[in-house]
Formats: C-alpha cells, sequence, structure tokens
C-alpha cells in the first residue's frame, strides 16, 4: 500500500492520537486537582477539631483537677489529672500503628489509589486466547 493512496490518514491519525494525548493530560490534572481538595480538606479539619478538642481538654482538665481538690490536696489532684494524661501518651506510643499509621495510610491510600477493577466473567472469556 502506497501513502499517496491515502494522504489524509496519516495526518488524521497523529491528530486523532494529539487529541488523545490531550484529553489524557486533561483528566490527569483533574484527578490531581480533586484528590488534592480532598486531603487539604481533610488536613484542615483534622486541625481544626484538633484546636478545639485540645482547649476542651484544657478546661475540662482544669474542672477535674479542681474537683479532685475536693478529695486530695490540690497540687496532688492536679498531680492525678497529669497522671492520666502521662499514661494516655503512654498508651498512644505503644499503640500509634493500630490507632494511629494504620488509619491513617488507609484514609491516604484510599484517597490517592483507584480501587482494583474486577473483571466480569464475559470479560474475562473475551478476553482468552483459544
Amino acid at each position: 500500500m502506497n501513502n499517496t493512496e491515502n494522504p489524509g490518514t496519516f495526518s488524521s491519525i497523529t491528530s486523532g492520537i494529539s487529541k488523545y494525548v490531550s484529553l489524557l493530560v486533561e483528566d490527569t490534572k483533574l484527578n490531581v486537582a480533586e484528590k488534592l481538595t480532598r486531603l487539604l480538606s481533610a488536613v484542615a479539619l483534622c486541625s481544626l477539631l484538633t484546636i478545639v478538642v485540645t482547649v476542651a481538654l484544657v478546661f475540662i482538665s482544669i474542672a477535674v483537677g479542681l474537683a479532685l481538690s475536693h478529695a486530695f490536696s490540690p497540687l496532688w489532684a492536679f498531680f492525678c489529672v497529669a497522671a492520666f494524661y502521662i499514661v494516655l501518651l503512654g498508651v498512644l506510643i505503644i499503640f500509634r500503628r493500630p490507632l494511629l499509621v494504620n488509619p491513617i495510610a488507609r484514609f491516604i491510600s484510599v484517597l490517592l489509589l483507584d480501587p482494583p477493577q474486577e473483571k466480569s466473567e464475559k470479560d474475562a472469556q473475551s478476553t482468552s486466547i483459544s
């Protein structure tokens, strides 16, 4: 077959490939924008929740310390509150993988990676070589 027989075929193929590549680039940009938006919104939400929970814990700790000061001396009451937080910190350090690392890794992987596509039986039969 000679290239002079159908001169528009090569240009139409290159035009189609060029359009396909530009669509792939556009799709990639949209996917990155969507995933980055979801990630940054989750980080912002976690940051705000951390600030609110920290302020609430400070006031609750003061209240518990003052409540315990009726049973103990105020110094020992606040030492009990501090000991509770030290024990809580120890538990978080010991169980950091199941409590912190694994949920964060799962969230990031769900956010950034697409779930694998399962092939139906019909697709599997049509691609098999006989």
